[in-house]
């Protein structure tokens, strides 16, 4: 079957980041402290976070209007700019704050050092109501939302809560890329994407990255705030999906994994275009699967095109 996501239009709301990398060689230690000294020879700035998500969908052929917040700063501009040249649209709140940017410093193929530039968001309560306003009269184009929560502040539980309540009204399926022990902000959801980590955060205590143990704390979630399924990625386990109905697990697509960050943005991406496109969720897992599985042999936060994804299938 070949994949066409063009008419699938999402709409993404959360921690709008950048991504900057520097890559460099390595060739000596510093004579002032016994640190590498990197040389740097080319940089790069990719969307990440919740820009990420967004990225993933255009580049799949999906349709993307990205909401969250930016700075008046530099990194702001380039994001704005970086979504336009990819025909994500976009609606973003300005704040005083820095755009939330994480800088890696890359020698060879290791990453030496990250640095980070970000704030807690705090939004005015003027700034939070004209958003949801805002938010509110995009609803009825959209038959699903993707809220990508980076723990960074955008998705408070009043505008989580708002979102939901909103996207049921409407009728828009609703999928969350969480973060942090609140859940009781997702509510209602009908999909949550947490990674095994995340799952052990929530249940309070750690869980072992294996088919049982995950199946018992993952139904435990979703009887405990009524949700209709959670899909955990397993990292080189592959994932797992979990709800009343369906017990369902699928070992990884990917033959080697270089590098998993930003791969959970790709199995929102591609589960949120399947499901929208009406597969069942059980094939929109399968399709998210080897999405992941090529977006994890490449460097740093990547996406795929859907010519990739339709060879792979």
């Amino acid at each position: 079957m070949d994949l066409n996501f063009n008419s699938c239009k999402i709409l993404i709301v959360g921690d709008v980041m950048l991504d900057k990398y520097y890559f460099g060689k390595v060739e000596r230690i510093s004579p002032e402290a016994p640190v590498p000294i990197v040389n740097i020879v080319t940089e790069e700035s990719r969307l990440g976070g919740a820009s990420n998500v967004a990225n993933n969908i255009t580049s799949l052929g999906g349709q993307a209007t990205l909401c969250g917040a930016i700075g008046y700063d530099f990194f702001g501009k380039e994001i704005e700019r970086m979504a336009h040249r990819k025909g994500i649209k976009t609606a973003f709140v300005k704040t005083e704050q820095p755009t939330i940017t994480k800088a890696r410093i890359i020698g060879g193929r290791q990453q030496i050092v990250r640095i980070d530039y970000e704030q807690h968001l705090e939004l005015s309560e003027k700034a939070r109501e004209d958003f949801q306003i805002h938010l509110a009269s995009l609803f009825q184009e959209f038959p699903t939302l993707v809220i990508s929560d980076y723990g960074k502040g955008m998705i408070s539980e009043e505008l989580c809560s708002f979102l939901i309540k909103t996207a049921k009204s409407h009728r828009t399926r609703v999928i969350v890329d969480p973060k942090g022990q609140n859940w009781k902000k997702y509510t209602g959801a009908d999909l949550i994407t947490p990674n095994v980590k995340e799952l052990g955060d929530i249940i309070g205590h750690p869980v072992k990255n294996n088919d049982q143990e995950i199946a018992v704390a993952a139904l435990e979630i979703v009887h405990r705030y009524g949700l209709s399924a959670l899909l955990v990625t397993r990292s080189e386990q592959g994932m797992s999906l979990i709800s009343d109905q369906n017990i369902l697990h699928l070992p990884t697509h990917s033959q080697e994994v270089f590098d998993v960050s930003g791969a959970g943005d790709t199995v929102v991406a591609a589960l949120s275009l399947a499901l929208t496109q009406g597969q069942e969720i059980t094939e929109a897992m399968r399709i998210a699967n080897v999405a992941a599985g090529i977006v994890v042999q490449k460097i740093g936060t990547a996406t795929l095109s859907v010519e990739e994804l339709n060879a792979n299938l």
